[in-house]
């Protein structure tokens, strides 16, 4: 067992808390321990939503702080994201502390190219396209200014990795189909040395895994870890729905990973091995018997998809992991919460991919630093929430006398007692493809929206799949004008209103209910534009009564495709009734 002493912190107090910890959509999490501001950093993709790649922050686990968003309105306009497809835009992120600055590496798709051009930005476009969307943007604070887009040149597939090794090697990492591929849906993860001081390709990309067995999917969201000796791979594979996985493999790399490459292929050449890569100018450590990374014969060591249709929190993979100075190891992941239709294998989600924790500990105790460990130590393997074997519902959390978080544990059952903040994170955001609107996040599997007299409600999946409700005066009096489109199939609708009722929506139970209410006294205001408000309620609103119940399957990620949840959003142009 390796040991290393901790100053002694008095505990305080003792919270317990509600996974997911960031909820509403939240997808694809990233984090590090921040040394220099002793607290976590967490941040997360965002696809079409501006501004971009929010960044939370927190002490004690239980309250993140919305703290800013690295890609502003004007890196927007250059990362295309004012005409990107839905779903489209900025995939899944990696944050890290290099050369003490900090870096975000990521990737735009689904880029408008017309309208780049249109823009003015047909040099950026062709920059763009050289890295394959790929591209890092870094800062001296959290909080801003954020440089670049840096783009990649070389760079091919998504979801990159940055990683410093002991040898101050940085390694870029990411994943792409597999170019001599066996089966559909094969892809393999590659890395490279990349030049800090230009962020360019520094050597040859070498293809270290393609899956962990046969007809292996989707290995995606790959990071590498340091651990004494070892250097660590972790990927999702099966892909971000029912079949998401989380596997991890390993190196003994004591002099750093490009000499355990370098040994590898000597190693090879002794044995008469010989291994083709899938392309010119390309290295590979992975052939049909020999392998670089070998994997933990656990694998996957987190996943969900063997509690089958009735579990209620799915899709469960795309994880990072983090020590923290005192509470030790965790993993942050991300999972999809569900609700159930009429038989167990009718499963519908509609608040995107949210964030999760889960407390790690390794087959030897370990203690500090990724890369403190003695020579010659074998960390083993990670073990994700120890006893029981998934994601907790309930955690623990110890604070010392200054609220930080000294010890965090999973139980088995629980209560919700304290309460997670995201700060004011959906107050500002916009999507190109509904503009006019500004939108916050749905984060309750039963939430209701409620608008001012004059004014219009959005309920958006996306741009094909839509809900909006209007209180307006007609010939016969007061009415709400309800319009759902699903697709190429719109349904219009109008309901006489009481008086000066206000209108709204509620989704819950693959239901959706479009309502009105009297009542001007709603509490919890949500202030999306300077001269108007829109009011969230987790559950119903009391006093409302139904106008019109609808099915809402229509707006699940299921139905419409897609990797985004739900906004509620008001228009921000309409004058004050």
């Amino acid at each position: 067992m390796i040991q290393s002493i901790q100053p002694t912190k008095a505990l305080c107090e003792t919270r317990t808390i509600l996974n997911p910890i960031l909820r509403g959509m939240h997808p694809d999490p990233t984090w590090i321990w921040d040394d220099t501001r002793e607290e976590v950093v967490l941040v997360n993709s965002s696809f079409e939503l501006i501004p971009g790649l929010p960044i939370h922050t927190t002490r004690d686990f239980v309250t993140w702080t919305h703290i800013g968003d690295a890609v502003d309105e004007d890196m927007a306009h250059r990362l295309f994201l004012d005409g990107v497809a839905d779903s489209g835009g900025l995939y899944a992120p990696t944050v890290r502390r290099i050369h003490g600055q900090y870096v975000i590496v990521c990737t735009t798709t689904r880029i408008n190219r017309d309208k780049a051009i249109a823009d003015g930005l047909s040099e950026e476009l062709a920059q763009c396209d050289a890295a394959g969307g790929n591209f890092v943007i870094t800062a001296d604070s959290l909080t801003g200014p954020w440089r670049g887009p840096f783009w990649v040149r070389g760079a091919q597939g998504i979801d990159p990795d940055i990683f410093e090794d002991r040898d101050g090697t940085i390694w870029w990492t990411q994943t792409r189909p597999a170019i001599d591929s066996h089966w559909d849906g094969q892809t393999e993860v590659w890395t490279a040395p990349i030049n800090p001081e230009d962020w360019t390709i520094a050597g040859e990309r070498t293809v270290i895994w393609r899956g962990y067995g046969l007809d292996a999917v989707w290995a995606e969201g790959p990071h590498l870890y340091r651990l004494g000796d070892w250097i660590y791979l972790m990927t999702a594979e099966g892909g971000t729905s029912f079949e998401h996985s989380e596997m991890i493999m390993r190196t003994f790399a004591p002099d750093g990973l490009a000499r355990a490459i370098a040994d590898y292929e000597q190693d090879c050449a002794t044995r008469g091995v010989s291994i083709r890569p899938a392309s010119a100018g390309e290295r590979s450590v992975l052939g049909e018997y020999d392998r670089l990374f070998r994997a933990c014969k656990r694998n996957p060591v987190l996943t969900h998809r063997h509690f089958g249709p009735s579990e209620t929190v799915q899709c469960v993979g795309h994880a990072d992991l983090l020590h923290h100075p005192v509470a030790g190891w965790m993993l942050v992941c991300l999972g999809v919460r569900q609700s159930i239709g009429a038989s167990p294998m009718q499963r519908y989600s509609y608040l995107g991919r949210e964030t999760f924790i889960a407390p790690v500990t390794w087959d030897y105790e370990l203690e500090g630093a990724l890369d403190s460990l003695g020579d010659g130590i074998d960390p083993g393997w990670p073990i994700v929430t120890p006893g029981i074997g998934r994601l907790p519902k309930w955690l623990s959390v110890s604070l010392d006398e200054s609220g930080a978080a000294v010890a965090i544990e999973s139980l088995h059952s629980g209560e919700r007692d304290d309460c997670m903040s995201v700060g004011d994170d959906t107050a500002t955001i916009r999507v190109h493809a509904a503009n006019g609107y500004r939108f916050c996040l749905i984060d309750d599997m039963d939430c209701s929206a409620v608008v001012g007299l004059g004014h219009t409600l959005m309920l958006r999946q996306d741009s094909s799949h839509t809900v909006t409700v209007r209180a307006t005066d007609s010939r016969v009096g007061p009415i709400a004008v309800v319009h759902l489109m699903d697709g190429d199939d719109p349904i219009w609708a109008q309901f006489p209103l009481h008086g000066q009722e206000r209108v709204g929506l509620r989704l819950h139970d693959n239901q959706l209910d479009v309502i009105a209410l009297a009542d001007t006294t709603l509490t919890g205001p949500h202030p999306l534009v300077a001269s108007q408000s829109l009011h969230i309620v987790h559950g119903d609103v009391a006093g409302a009564r139904v106008l019109a119940s609808y099915d809402a399957r229509f707006l699940s990620t299921e139905h419409a495709g897609g990797f985004v949840g739900c906004l509620f959003g008001v228009r921000g142009d309409e004058p004050e009734s």
